[in-house]
Order: C-alpha cells, then sequence, then structure tokens
C-alpha cells in the first residue's frame, strides 16, 4: 500500500496543478504602460548583431539558410548561408545604396538589401521593416494592428501587407528583452501566393 501512494502522489499533484486557476491577465492599461516602456529602451538600440536560421516557404517550394545580421548606426552586412544550394550570400547595405556578393563571384547593386535578395535568391525579405521587428517593435509611423502578450511585448502585429507572430522572447540582460522567435506570413489579399518567413535567433551580440 505504501508503494502505491508512492506512485500515485505525483500523479495526483500533477492533477492539482492542472486544476489551478489561470493567473488573470493584467489590466489593459498596465499592459500599455509595459509597453511603453519597452518600446522606448528598445527603439534606442541602433547597434547589434545576431546570428540565427531562416525557413522561407512558399505554396510551390521551401528553403533555408542560416543568417547572420550586423548592424550598425549607417552600415548593416547580411550573410545568408545556404539558400538555394548558392552558398555564402553577402549583402552590405549603406546609405549609397546596397551590393550583393555570392560564392560563385556574382555581383549586383540595388537600392536596398530586400530588392538585391528577392533578385538573386527569390526570396522576399522585407529586411527594412524586419530591422525593427526584430527589437520587437514596429516600424515607425506606419499603419499597424498590434496585440499584447501578458508581458506587454508584442504577440502579434500586422503591417506593411505582413503579420508578424512573436512567439518567444529572450532575456539579454537585464534591461533587455527580444524576440527569438518570429513567424512572418504575408497577408493573402495583397499577393497571389502565400509566403511565410520563419526567423529563429540563436545569439544577440553588441547591443547598444
Amino acid at each position: 500500500m505504501r508503494d502505491l501512494r508512492f506512485f500515485l502522489f505525483p500523479v495526483i499533484a500533477s492533477l492539482c496543478l492542472s486544476c489551478a486557476a489561470p493567473v488573470p491577465r493584467q489590466p489593459e492599461a498596465a499592459l500599455e504602460r509595459l509597453w511603453h516602456s519597452h518600446s522606448a529602451s528598445h527603439s534606442s538600440l541602433t547597434r547589434w548583431s545576431l546570428r540565427g536560421r531562416l525557413a522561407v516557404r512558399t505554396e510551390s517550394q521551401g528553403g533555408q539558410a542560416s543568417i547572420s545580421w550586423q548592424r550598425d548606426p549607417d552600415r548593416q552586412t547580411i550573410r545568408l548561408n545556404g539558400p538555394l544550394g548558392r552558398g555564402v550570400v553577402r549583402v552590405t547595405q549603406d546609405e549609397s545604396g546596397a551590393h550583393l556578393t555570392d560564392a560563385s563571384g556574382n555581383t549586383g547593386d540595388a537600392a536596398d538589401a530586400t530588392e538585391l535578395l528577392l533578385r538573386f535568391t527569390g526570396w522576399e525579405l522585407p529586411m527594412a521593416s524586419l530591422d525593427w521587428w526584430v527589437r520587437g517593435l514596429p516600424v515607425p509611423d506606419v499603419a499597424m494592428w498590434r496585440e499584447l502578450n501578458d508581458e506587454g511585448r508584442l504577440a502579434r502585429l500586422r503591417q506593411q501587407g505582413w503579420e508578424v507572430e512573436f512567439s518567444h522572447y529572450a532575456p539579454i540582460d537585464s534591461s533587455l528583452v527580444l524576440p527569438d522567435r518570429i513567424v512572418l506570413r504575408h497577408d493573402p489579399g495583397s499577393r497571389s501566393t502565400t509566403l511565410e518567413v520563419r526567423l529563429v535567433i540563436d545569439r544577440w551580440e553588441g547591443l547598444k
């Protein structure tokens, strides 16, 4: 009998925990205060680098790549390793425009990184918007709809024809909490095919 009680105890404890009342969501006014504090501290970040993984999928095809993205106030460098079997694709962008080189020595220039990556890889990656979204922020001064999570951070965002889901955040230090799981879906009403981009950020560095 004693052995039976030993095995039943964790089962009963688990059932009791599952029946516990959920923690009530904070009032919307409190979440808004948390959001304003979060957005104020994170929008001042102008220098950072990240490493992670990308998966891009349409109705007919998909692909994956590792990504390294270094951003400075007046310059950014994006490296993709693996899109469509092309090896390393490197894009730099500054105030004069964007320049791309790939593993085969092909080069190209365009007004921005989004245009170059689309031309060379077929991947439509909204890099100018992602510059804000990877920090858990909407693009400023652009129409949007947003939903906050229980910590007053973005849970979902609709902006510029994209729906962005922030499925997980990671603490970076005592004052910064940044997304490390982001899913982007192009608004089905704005294009003929569905496009989904999944970004997993493995590491943040050099945040200032």
